[in-house]
């Protein structure tokens, strides 16, 4: 009875002590290839690389939220019409965004693609 009963009193301070990230769903996009987060002469930038199949797959930067540590990148695909002819060449397309000057701590960034998470980057500033 002992033994249950501290079994049953780590598990209650362990669910108290859980996260208080909110979870995110990452809905991973097949032409997303690489995000990283570089630190350029005190100025953090994250560099964004796609790789479409043809020229007539589009992507778009629509714009990046701040709140709090976690910073937002949205882009937009759009895939070429139904029948619309296009040549079968890569298309690469890079989109760097700064993000300053940021103060101690750790920070997260989400690219988002069409609203859907693809992509979860996490680093410290020291």
């Amino acid at each position: 009875m002992k033994r249950l009963l501290i079994v049953l009193l780590v598990l209650l301070l362990l669910g108290c002590t859980g996260s208080k990230e909110k979870e995110v769903v990452v809905k991973p996009m097949p032409f997303l290839k690489q995000a990283v987060v570089m630190k350029l002469d005190g100025h953090y930038k994250v560099v964004v690389f796609f790789e479409l199949p043809t020229p007539c797959h589009k992507v778009r930067f629509t714009g990046m939220t701040v709140e709090g540590h976690t910073v937002t990148l949205d882009f937009e695909y759009t895939p070429p019409k139904p029948g619309e002819v296009c040549i079968q060449v890569v298309q690469k397309y890079t989109k760097s965004v700064d993000l300053g000057r940021l103060a101690k701590g750790r920070y997260t960034v989400l690219i988002r693609v069409n609203g859907s998470v693809a992509k979860i980057l996490r680093f410290s500033v020291e």
